[in-house]
């Protein structure tokens, strides 16, 4: 397998689908739907992708501590989705001035990775302090447009 194919799978389309995701959800909330119900469809979807997944992917071992990890996992991006429907529902605030701000996630995911998965040792930090420097100026910029 070339190295460039878990780039692809695993970060360039799913950037794609999140950046479509995030049309739609505005659309939804252009449409009335508030939040709640907005997380009620998502969730759905969601459910059916993981159904379909089970069916065509190899089986994997289910434990009591991964199915844990998963709903925290899925309560959290529930909570950060419902923040963002409410914001674009209630608010009116357009998708492009919130979009680059969470796309700043990264360095929280980031950090927690360095602090509590010691991911610290692989980091350089003269990349890791520009990297944020950029994403955070970028966020601004792109936000204030």
């Amino acid at each position: 397998m070339n190295s460039l194919w878990p780039i692809i799978i695993g970060g360039i389309l799913p950037a794609i689908f999140w950046g479509i995701t995030a049309i739609f959800q505005k659309q939804s909330a252009t449409a009335a739907t508030g939040s709640a119900v907005y997380l009620i469809a998502f969730g759905a979807a969601c459910a059916l992708a993981g159904l379909i997944a089970a069916l065509i992917w190899r089986p994997a071992p289910w434990t009591a501590e991964g199915l844990g990890f998963a709903a925290t996992a899925g309560a959290c991006f529930a909570v950060g989705t419902g923040l963002i429907s409410f914001a674009l529902f209630a608010y009116g605030v357009p998708v492009s001035k919130l979009a680059p701000i969470w796309s700043c996630n990264v360095l929280v995911t980031l950090a927690i990775g360095a602090a509590f998965l010691g991911e610290a040792a692989e980091l350089d930090i003269v990349r890791l302090v520009a990297g944020t420097l950029l994403i955070l100026s970028g966020a601004l910029l792109v936000s204030s447009a």
